[in-house]
């Protein structure tokens, strides 16, 4: 009892993160990431299986800031202000997701404006395990996108997933069952969470649960859904015709040297070198 109890309460918590059932296929996330391989990587693989608007960044000295943005293809220069315009982008983002280092908090001026961008939230890790699993709770992975990830990210489901979200009943071995330890993991996972802004008006309920009815029309619709791998994300180029010119990204390049002040008027962006080949 105990054991389910201190599910239940986890569930809760984490009705903070997305609302019940909530799909974001319909919707364009912005996830703004360090330039750092394992990061990048993540983020890419969003991108192919959900619509999302990739922004890679770095911080050099004196505050000196150089963006990228993905198209699907490569990377081109973005300036910071486009960015802060936000006149990079086709479709504008419902919300966005800010991934920093631990200990490195990332720059005001990377805050998406509330002009364009009304919810923000922010992943204080680069760690790939607590990572995936707050991104795949925002993003509300199916069943089929917890596999994949776990398998090329050479984890468990229940590592990146300690609560079972969208795992039916007969994508576990009989008897399987959400340890104490799975709910604790999940639970400190959290610290590295926060909410940077979202309007009161739509704050989600933290004691909305569902109901056994959406329970189980979930895991009738879930167990059509995990037959077919989730469609990536093809069509046209998400950011702008205004972006200048593609210039590759080496994703490993931590190093490069950065062009583009905050402060500068220059609208020309930072050249980066060839892209490193994409694990």
């Amino acid at each position: 009892m105990k054991k389910f109890k201190s599910v239940i309460m986890l569930s809760l918590v984490l009705g903070t993160l997305i609302p019940a059932f909530a799909s974001r296929m319909d919707e364009v996330t912005l996830v703004m990431v360090p330039r750092e391989d394992s990061v990048i990587r993540v983020g890419m693989d969003i991108a192919t299986r959900y619509p999302t608007l990739l922004i890679s960044y770095q911080v050099g000295g004196g505050g000196a800031v150089s963006l990228h943005g993905w198209t699907g293809t490569e990377w081109v220069n973005v300036t910071p202000e486009a960015f802060k315009e936000g006149s990079f982008f086709r479709n504008a983002p419902s919300d966005a997701v800010l991934v920093e280092k631990d200990g490195q908090p990332i720059p005001e001026m990377l805050v998406p404006s509330d002009a364009w961008c009304s919810y923000v939230h922010k992943i204080s890790t680069i760690d790939s395990r607590p990572l995936l699993h707050l991104i795949g709770q925002h993003y509300n992975f199916k069943y089929a996108d917890w596999k994949w990830f776990a398998s090329n990210y050479k984890l468990s489901i229940e590592d990146i997933n300690p609560e079972g979200l969208n795992v039916a009943w007969y994508n576990k071995p009989m008897g399987e069952h959400l340890s104490k330890k799975n709910a604790v993991v999940g639970t400190s996972d959290l610290e590295y969470w926060s909410v940077v802004r979202q309007p009161m008006d739509d704050a989600v309920d933290p004691m909305a649960v569902p109901t056994a009815d959406e329970l189980s029309a979930s895991e009738d619709m879930e167990q059509a859904s995990d037959m077919e791998p989730s469609a990536n994300v093809e069509g046209e180029d998400p950011l702008t015709n205004s972006i200048p010119s593609a210039v590759v990204l080496g994703a490993g390049d931590a190093d490069a040297d950065l062009a583009v002040e905050p402060e500068s008027d220059d609208g020309e962006a930072a050249e980066m070198p060839n892209e490193t080949e994409q694990e």
